[in-house]
C-alpha cells in the first residue's frame, strides 16, 4: 500500500491538543482560604481519635481559660476589622499560654490579611510543629506553604500527611498536583504509582498517571492507566477516547481502530473532528481502506471540503483502493483552493501518470 509520510502525518498531529496535568480533585488551594483552621469552639479539638486525650484527663488550668477567653475577643475584634488589636490579644493570649494552638492559626489569617508575610508563614511553621498527627491539617498547611513558594516544606506537609494516611488517595493527588506544577513529573508518577499499589481499586489514581504519561506523550503507558479507567468507567466513552487517542500516537493503529469504532457505533456523535481524522487514518494505516474512504468523505462533505489535511487523505485512500479517477477528482478539485501546496503535488505524483497529469 502506498503512504505518504511527512506533512500529512503533521497534519494529524496538529489537530490535537496538548493534554495538560489536572489531577482530578487535586487543584490546590488559595492562600486566602485558611479553610482548615478550625471554628471559635473547637480550636481544641484533636483530628486524629488515636492522639485524643485520655477522658479522665484533668480539666484546662485557669491560664488556659484566660487564654480562651482572650482568643475569642480576638476573634470578635477580627470579624470587626479591627485587625491589630485582635493581633495585640493574640500576642496576650500567647505570653499566659504559650501552647495555645488556636493563636498560631488565627494569627496565620491575621498576618496573611495585613500583609506581613514573614509572619505567615511562621505562623504556618508553629502550626505543622504542634499539630504533626493532623494529616488533615499537614495537607492544608502544605498547600499554603506551596502557594507562598515555599515549595519543599509543603511537599513536606503532604508526605507526612501521606504517612499519617496511605490510603486516603486525595493526599497522593495533591502532592502529584504540586510536583506537577514544579516540573516534576517523574516525582509526580513515582507518588501516584506508590498510591495505586496501595489502593489498586482506586478511581482517579489511573486518571491522573494517565494524564501525566500523556502529557509526557509516553502514549503506550497512558492508554495502560486509561484501560484501567475504561474498566471502571465502561460506559463513559471519554475515557475510551482518551485511551484511543494514545493508542493512536503510540502506533497501536489496530487497537485504536477498535476503540474509535465503539465510540462510534455507540454514540455517533461522541467523535470530534480531529478524532475522527485520527479514526480514518487508523483504518488507513492497518490497511482497511473503504472504511477510511467512508470516514474521509463523510468529514469531506460536513466540512465542505475545506480541510486541506483531509482532502490529502482522501485522495491517499482513492489511490490506494486503485481508484485513479475518483483520487484524480479530489486533487484537482483540492488544487483549485490550494495551487501552492507542496504536499498535493506530491500526492499527485503517486496517481499513475497516464491517467493523471499535474499542471
Amino acid at each position: 500500500m502506498k503512504r505518504l509520510h511527512g506533512r500529512p502525518a503533521r497534519y494529524l498531529r496538529m489537530m490535537f491538543c496538548a493534554a495538560g496535568l489536572v489531577c482530578c480533585g487535586c487543584q490546590t488551594v488559595p492562600v486566602t482560604s485558611l479553610a482548615f483552621l478550625p471554628e471559635v469552639g473547637s480550636i481544641q479539638k484533636t483530628t486524629e481519635p488515636h492522639y485524643e486525650e485520655p477522658a479522665d484527663s484533668l480539666p484546662a488550668s485557669p491560664y488556659n481559660q484566660q487564654a480562651n477567653k482572650l482568643v475569642q475577643q480576638a476573634l470578635e475584634h477580627y470579624s470587626n476589622g479591627e485587625l491589630k488589636r485582635a493581633k495585640v490579644l493574640l500576642a496576650s493570649a500567647r505570653d499566659i499560654d504559650p501552647g495555645h494552638s488556636g493563636t498560631f492559626e488565627i494569627e496565620a489569617q491575621l498576618s496573611y490579611d495585613m500583609g506581613d508575610r514573614n509572619q505567615f508563614l511562621q505562623s504556618l511553621r508553629a502550626i505543622r510543629a504542634a499539630s504533626p498527627h493532623d494529616s488533615d491539617k499537614q495537607s492544608a498547611i502544605g498547600t499554603l506553604f506551596f502557594q507562598a513558594g515555599q515549595t519543599q516544606e509543603g511537599i513536606a506537609c503532604l508526605k507526612r500527611a501521606i504517612e499519617l494516611k496511605p490510603y486516603d488517595e486525595n493526599y497522593a493527588l495533591k502532592l502529584a498536583a504540586f510536583y506537577e506544577q514544579a516540573g516534576r513529573t517523574d516525582e509526580a508518577q513515582q507518588v501516584l504509582l506508590k498510591a495505586l499499589h496501595t489502593t489498586p481499586g482506586s478511581r482517579r489514581l489511573p486518571i491522573a498517571l494517565g494524564r501525566i504519561c500523556e502529557a509526557s506523550q509516553q502514549w503506550s503507558q497512558a492508554s495502560v492507566y486509561y484501560a484501567m479507567v475504561v474498566n471502571h468507567f465502561p460506559e463513559n466513552h471519554v475515557w475510551r477516547k482518551q485511551r484511543a487517542r494514545c493508542l493512536y500516537y503510540s502506533g497501536n493503529f489496530t487497537a485504536a481502530f477498535e476503540e474509535f469504532s465503539t465510540c462510534q457505533k455507540n454514540d455517533p456523535e461522541s467523535l470530534s473532528l480531529a478524532e475522527m481524522i485520527a479514526f480514518g487514518d487508523a483504518a488507513l494505516q492497518i490497511g482497511n481502506l473503504e472504511q477510511a474512504q467512508l470516514l474521509f468523505d463523510d468529514i469531506s462533505v460536513k466540512h465542505q471540503r475545506e480541510l486541506l489535511h483531509v482532502e490529502i487523505l482522501r485522495g491517499l485512500c482513492a489511490i490506494n483502493r486503485g481508484q485513479s479517477t475518483s483520487a484524480k477528482n479530489i486533487i484537482a478539485t483540492a488544487r483549485k483552493k490550494w495551487p501552492t501546496d507542496e504536499t498535493l503535488l506530491e500526492v499527485a505524483a503517486l496517481i499513475p501518470p497516464e491517467q493523471f497529469t499535474v499542471r
